[in-house]
C-alpha cells in the first residue's frame, strides 16, 4: 500500500510511548482503501495490551547468514568443495541439497492467533480465566476497556527499508508500507466494563466472558449477549447441551459480527472480533465443560467436558501463562529459535572447518579424493526439552470450591499486577470480577457491588 501523502505528530500520543522511543514519532495514516481514501477509525476493545513495542529488524525475521566465502586455488586434483559452493555440488549429484538462507519459525508471531501474513499484529488485552474442578466452573475477569488507533513509525519504516523521508515541493512527505508495518496502540483505557455474562439460564446454565472487540453495532458485547439469553428463555423447545447452547452463540454473534462490518471498508485482515470462553453444565451433566469461541474465525472448540478438569485463559495472559507453565509461548518460540539458530551456525562452522583441514591434508600429500568417498557433516539433532516439567502441580479436579475462586482470583491479579506496574497505559486492570456456576444454583456473581451516586455535589449540606 501506498498511503501516507502527509503527516504529522499525534497530539494525543501517550506520554509513556514517547518516553521509550526517544526520537521515534508515531503518526496517524489515512490508508488508501478500496479504491478510495478512508481513515481506518478507532475500535472499542476490552481486549487490551497497550504498548505497540518498537519492532527492530531484528524480531521481524532471523535469517540464518551465509557461511564466508572461502578461496580455494586452482588444481587439478579433485577436493572438497566448500560450504559456499554446496550448492552447484549438490546439484550436479542430483539432491536438492544447499545452504540456503531461510526464515526460522516463530519470526513473526502472535501470542494467540495469526491474523494473515498481510495484516497487523495486535497483542491481546484484557484477561479471562476459565476454571473447571469436578463440581464447578469458576470464571475470572478484569473490568478495563480501551480505545485502539492504528499507528505507522515513518523513523523505523525509514531505518529498515532504507527510505529517506524527503519532502516534495508542499512539504508533504510520502512513504511506503505494508500492512505489517500498521500497529495497534492504546490511546485510553477506562474501567467498569461488563465482561461475564449469562447465556443460558437455569437447567442448563451456561455463562460466557469476552475478549476483544467490546462493541459490535455500537452495542456492548454483555447487552448482545443478553439478547441471546433472553432468546433461550423464550425458546419452546430448551436446548439442554452446553455444546448445542455454544453453537448457537456463535452464530448469533457472527451474525452480529458480519452486520458490524458489512458496509465497511476495513479490509478483512484488519478486522477484530470479539473472543469468549463459554463454559457452563448441561441439563443432565455431572461435570462442567469449557469451548473457545471465536467469533472472526467462526470457531468454537472444546477445552474441558465430560470430568476432564483445568484451566484455560483468554485475552493479555503471558503472566498466567508463565505462572501455570514455568514458561509462556513467546519465551519457548524464542528458545526454539535461538536452539535452531545456534545449532546451524555450529554446524556451518564445522563443515567450513573440516573442509578445509582435509584439503589441507589432500594438498600435502598430493593426493586426490576418492571418487567414492562423500563428506558430510550430520546434521544437528534436533534438541527435545520436556516442557510440561516446569509446570505448577495442581489438582483442579480436587480444589474445594473457595479454593478456586481464590486461585481464579489470584490469576487475574497477576496479569493486572504486570500491566499495572509496566510501562505504558495499563491494559488489564479494574475490579476482579468473580462468577461461579454450580448444577444446584446455576450462575452467581459474588461480591458485586450495586450501582451508587457518590458524587453529590460540592456543598457541604448533608
Amino acid at each position: 500500500m501506498r498511503g501516507l501523502d502527509a503527516f504529522r505528530s499525534n497530539p494525543h500520543m501517550p506520554p509513556s510511548r514517547e518516553n521509550r522511543l526517544g526520537r521515534t514519532a508515531w503518526v496517524v495514516l489515512s490508508l488508501d482503501l478500496c479504491a478510495q481514501r478512508t481513515t481506518i477509525e478507532p475500535c472499542l476493545a476490552a481486549q487490551a495490551n497497550a504498548r505497540a513495542t518498537r519492532t527492530s529488524l531484528q524480531s521481524l525475521s532471523s535469517i540464518s547468514r551465509p557461511a564466508k566465502r572461502r578461496k580455494i586455488c586452482e588444481s587439478s586434483q579433485r577436493r572438497i568443495p566448500p560450504p559456499s559452493r554446496w550448492d552447484d555440488w549438490a546439484a550436479k549429484r542430483g539432491d536438492g541439497r544447499g545452504l540456503t538462507p531461510c526464515l526460522l519459525s516463530g519470526a513473526l508471531r502472535l501470542p494467540s492467533s495469526q491474523r494473515g501474513d498481510a495484516g497487523r499484529i495486535p497483542d491481546e488485552m484484557t484477561i479471562n480465566v476459565a476454571l473447571a474442578t469436578s463440581d464447578a466452573l469458576v470464571i475470572g475477569c478484569d473490568s478495563i476497556a480501551s480505545t485502539v488507533s492504528y499507528y505507522v513509525d515513518p523513523i523505523r519504516l525509514q531505518e529498515l527499508k532504507k527510505q529517506p523521508l524527503t519532502p516534495d515541493e508542499s512539504g508533504k512527505y510520502t512513504i511506503e508500507f505494508t500492512g505489517e508495518d500498521i500497529e495497534p496502540v492504546v490511546t485510553n483505557a477506562w474501567g467498569g466494563v461488563t465482561k461475564m455474562f449469562e447465556i443460558s439460564p437455569q437447567p442448563s446454565p451456561v455463562v460466557a466472558v469476552t475478549a476483544g472487540l467490546a462493541k459490535l453495532n455500537d452495542l456492548p458485547i454483555a447487552s448482545i449477549a443478553q439478547e441471546f439469553c433472553e432468546a433461550q428463555k423464550r425458546r419452546r423447545a430448551p436446548q439442554v447441551k452446553v455444546q448445542t447452547i455454544c453453537n448457537s452463540f456463535l452464530r448469533f454473534m457472527r451474525a452480529r459480527y458480519e452486520d458490524h462490518y458489512n458496509e465497511s471498508a476495513i479490509p478483512e485482515q484488519f478486522r477484530e472480533g470479539p473472543l469468549f470462553l463459554v463454559g457452563g453444565f448441561g441439563r443432565n451433566d455431572k461435570f462442567p465443560s469449557i469451548y473457545r469461541v471465536n467469533i472472526q474465525e467462526n470457531s468454537a472448540r472444546l477445552a474441558f467436558e465430560n470430568g476432564r478438569t483445568g484451566v484455560a485463559w483468554e485475552g493479555q495472559s503471558d503472566a498466567v501463562e508463565r505462572f501455570i507453565r514455568g514458561y509462556d509461548r513467546d519465551a519457548r518460540s524464542d528458545l526454539r529459535d535461538k536452539f535452531a539458530e545456534t545449532l546451524k551456525s555450529h554446524s556451518e562452522t564445522l563443515t567450513l572447518h573440516f573442509t578445509d583441514l582435509i584439503n589441507q591434508i589432500l594438498d600435502r600429500i598430493g593426493a586426490k579424493m576418492p571418487e567414492d568417498i562423500e563428506f558430510k557433516v550430520p546434521s544437528p539433532p534436533p534438541i527435545t526439552i520436556n516442557w510440561r516439567q516446569y509446570r505448577v502441580p495442581l489438582s483442579y479436579s480436587n480444589l474445594p470450591l473457595q479454593d478456586a475462586i481464590n486461585f481464579v482470583s489470584f490469576l487475574v491479579m497477576i496479569q493486572a499486577g504486570k500491566s499495572r506496574f509496566s510501562i505504558g497505559v495499563p491494559t488489564v486492570g479494574g475490579r476482579t470480577h468473580i462468577g461461579v456456576v454450580t448444577r444446584d444454583k446455576g450462575f452467581q456473581l459474588l461480591n458485586e457491588p450495586p450501582l451508587q451516586h457518590r458524587y453529590t455535589g460540592f456543598s457541604d449540606d448533608p
